[in-house]
């Protein structure tokens, strides 16, 4: 049989070519994407989980659903109650805004601080120029500007309009451009209020139990105010698992892996239905002499799945060097291929391939060999 495959392979070579290069590009598709995807998040959660703070505070549903939120719910004053309790050492309210990336792909967070107190919680430093005073000053870190190839100065543009770099900061720590608290409060026309509250502990190693308090007080204020809903109590810590699971990017990765599935299968199945066509009456010979419907169709899927698997390994092949060239020309620098989700790009090729080529091999075995001898 394994002869019988090679053969037919051989015998239309840039046919095979053209139909793995379909498959090629399923897999690319979604190694691409989900590298796109999994490096953008994967980045954000990393550097949100170094932010020097151990837990977080949000407003109910502006985590888990999405990326964040635009508008600001959680009140400012929060922040007094929360410094009360015990082994609090510091909070900072932060608003995070996400917008469209330049690159065209994907989001940009920006986040609105009070740059002295997010600095004693997070540790980052002005390493050129000073801390924004105005507001249509901005402070990024030091990766954002080798990126953009700025300096302290230069304008770039940040939620539509221009906004001048007053300095620069490292290391990276939450999103990579920050400006003022209240210029985003007035932008929003959200004063006295801010997307999450930063909470420092004394001893990180209490931080368990001060979730715990945050959490009860949190209870208690939305049972005396039916207006009210308990907030999100999240560790630093468990940001990059939080971050992995978010339903919108499953659902999204799903779409993908589909459509990559089914371009695999339309171009497997249009292929081998034409060689199936162009072989009935070596069919009709291979029945005549004894071939069994098993065989015909084992040997039309190992056809197929050759293809699937040499589109696969193309696919990956080009996948490393769409990556190799984004970075190096675009503002991507974090497209990550897991093994994983390599292995299950190859999985997604082969069950396309053998999809593809079931209805041709059907078919195929399933031929009257009389009629297949007869067929011109």
């Amino acid at each position: 049989m394994k002869n019988l495959v090679w053969a037919n392979i051989q015998h239309r070579p840039m046919r095979f070519l053209l139909t793995a290069l379909g498959v090629a590009l399923g897999t690319l598709l979604i190694l691409l994407t989900v590298g796109l995807a999994h490096g953008f998040v994967n980045d954000r959660a990393r550097r949100e989980a170094s932010i020097g703070a151990e837990i977080m505070v949000r407003s109910a549903g502006t985590f888990g659903s999405g990326m964040g939120s635009n508008q600001p719910s959680l009140p400012v004053s929060r922040a007094e109650e929360l410094r009360r309790i015990p082994q609090v050492q510091a909070v900072t309210p932060v608003i995070q805004y996400i917008q469209a990336a330049d690159s065209g792909f994907g989001f940009r967070a920006i986040e609105a601080v009070d740059f002295e107190a997010y600095s004693a919680i997070s540790g980052i430093r002005i390493v050129s120029g000073g801390v924004a005073q105005t507001d249509h000053e901005i402070n990024i870190d030091t990766q954002l500007a080798k990126e953009r190839n700025v300096t302290v100065g230069s304008e770039i543009e940040v939620l539509g309009s221009m906004m001048k770099i007053a300095g620069i900061y490292a290391p990276e720590c939450g999103a990579r451009i920050k400006l003022r608290l209240p210029a985003m409060q007035e932008r929003l026309a959200a004063k006295g209020l801010c997307s999450l509250l930063l909470v420092k502990c004394s001893d990180p190693g209490q931080q368990d139990a001060v979730a715990e308090q945050i959490q009860r007080a949190s209870t208690l204020r939305a049972k005396a105010n039916a207006n009210e809903i308990e907030d999100q109590i999240i560790l630093t810590r468990d940001l990059p698992a939080l971050y992995s699971k978010l339903p919108a990017l499953d659902t999204f990765l799903n779409v993908v892996i589909g459509v990559a599935v089914g371009i695999s299968s339309l171009v497997i199945l249009l292929a081998m239905y034409t060689t199936i066509t162009e072989r009935t009456r070596e069919i009709g010979i291979l029945k005549s002499l004894g071939a069994t419907e098993g065989f015909i169709l084992r040997a039309i899927e190992s056809e197929a799945l050759i293809i699937s698997l040499t589109g696969a390994l193309a696919g990956l092949v080009l996948s490393l060097g769409a990556q190799f060239l984004l970075v190096r020309a675009t503002a991507l620098k974090h497209i990550e291929f897991e093994p994983r989700w390599i292995g299950f790009a190859f999985a997604a090729a082969l069950l396309g391939g053998m999809l593809g080529g079931l209805y041709p091999a059907l078919r195929a075995a399933r031929m009257d060999p009389i009629d297949a001898l007869d067929h011109e």
